[in-house]
């Protein structure tokens, strides 16, 4: 599975303005998430992480101020578990349906801006109900070392950690 940002467009920037088409073709919503302070999407239970997951909905997620960190968990990707450390500058992450996932920000709060495409079977009744990784699979994908996502040098970088191998003299991967 590749992860899919995609682009804003600057269409002018001074010194304290900035300007942009953050438009997302085939969308068909528009959703603000603002998060005042430090917090959690969905919010933690007791001592359990949730996440969402849809069924009929893929996410296009934007941040407009500050920064979040995305948490996706996918059983059938190659790689199920994947860290995104999101600023405005990597543009839209999209979120396929049947992935869990969750976010959360820092210090200073943020605000995203999702442009999610729904099908005609769409109930936000029952999209947005937080899920615990119950299930064995979702379990084990959450303890696979994860894939990081992060802005740097003006451009995204995927990395890739893991702790159980020890770097040796003729190598630069760990």
């Amino acid at each position: 599975m590749k992860l899919k940002f995609y682009p804003t467009t600057i269409f002018r920037e001074t010194p304290k303005v900035t300007f942009f088409d953050a438009g997302i073709e085939s969308t068909n919503g528009c959703d603000v998430v603002m998060h005042s302070g430090e917090a959690i999407s969905p919010p933690d239970e007791f001592e359990y992480e949730q996440y969402y997951v849809h069924s009929h909905q893929i996410d296009h997620n934007l941040v407009i101020t500050g920064e979040r960190k995305f948490i996706l968990i996918n059983p059938t990707w190659d790689e199920p578990h994947h860290v995104i450390y999101l600023k405005r500058s990597m543009g839209a992450l999209e979120i396929p349906i049947g992935t869990y996932h969750r976010s959360i920000s820092g210090k200073e709060g943020s605000i995203v801006l999702n442009q999610p495409v729904r099908d005609k079977f769409f109930d936000p009744k029952k999209e947005f109900i937080p899920q615990k990784l119950n299930k064995l699979s979702l379990i084990k994908a959450r303890k696979i070392p994860p894939v990081y996502w992060v802005w740097e040098n003006d451009q995204i970088k995927r990395l890739m950690f893991n702790p159980l191998v020890k770097k040796t003299a003729n190598s630069n991967r760990y």
